[in-house]
């Protein structure tokens, strides 16, 4: 029986990094930027301002380049953006700030890439309220199979790291979501997004072709093929 082209080729799919700091010109990658960064029509980057940043943030004039950039073909997602609970920010201006920023990501058709620290509640009650029109991404995924569970059930897509190389529990819900929910990325550390698919396959009792076949998929899904450049 002939095999059929479409089949032939689900297998040749690109790395896909979600989300890194790092550039290493392998596949596709999302570059996470600071607002105001020259932007390289050679990258493809995700660009907004994070929870740590805004209380040293001229905020108006953040805004307003943001909305200016989110416009250039490089600009791939907003972020990342998001609420974090460790921090002296109040949480009243962090939901402000993220408001704003979803805004221009709603008015230029941008996914979301979002920074969650203990507000996995806060974010699922805004995604409720705001019921966004663009995807949302939960970069660095550590929380519980329960609140995964419940962030599926909303359509976020959840985004794993380095963790998957060291903490059982984030190994464990993995290994029980969903896979057309799932990216990998690097975010600042070291590791090579090799590995870490290398790990995940492992877990999901899959090859690396497979799973670089699921990842590209949803990433066209989310992203459409506006930013499917590969290094």
């Amino acid at each position: 029986m002939a095999i059929p082209p479409d089949y032939v080729f689900s297998f040749m799919h690109p790395w896909v990094n979600i989300h890194t700091h790092k550039i290493r010109n392998l596949g596709i990658e999302l570059l996470n930027a600071n607002i105001g960064a020259p932007v390289n029509s050679g990258v493809t980057f995700s660009l907004g301002l994070h929870p740590w940043h805004i209380a040293e943030t001229r905020l108006e004039e953040a805004l307003k380049m943001l909305d200016k950039q989110a416009g250039n073909q490089a600009i791939c997602a907003v972020g990342e953006i998001g609420i974090d609970r460790a921090i002296a920010t109040s949480l009243e201006i962090q939901i402000r700030v993220f408001n704003a920023q979803h805004h221009i990501a709603e008015k230029h058709r941008l996914p979301v890439i979002l920074h969650c620290v203990r507000a996995w509640s806060d974010l699922a009650a805004l995604h409720k309220q705001m019921n966004p029109k663009v995807p949302w991404i939960f970069h660095g995924f550590n929380g519980s199979l329960q609140t995964a569970q419940q962030l599926i059930k909303l359509g976020c897509y959840l985004s794993f790291g380095t963790a998957l190389l060291q903490q059982a529990k984030v190994k464990e819900v993995f290994q029980k979501i969903p896979a057309e929910y799932l990216f990998l990325e690097t975010d600042d550390s070291d590791e090579k997004i090799e590995n870490i698919y290398q790990k995940a396959a492992e877990l999901r009792h899959i090859c690396i072709d497979e799973l670089k076949d699921i990842v590209y998929t949803n990433f066209v899904k989310v992203f459409g093929t506006r930013c499917t450049k590969t290094g």
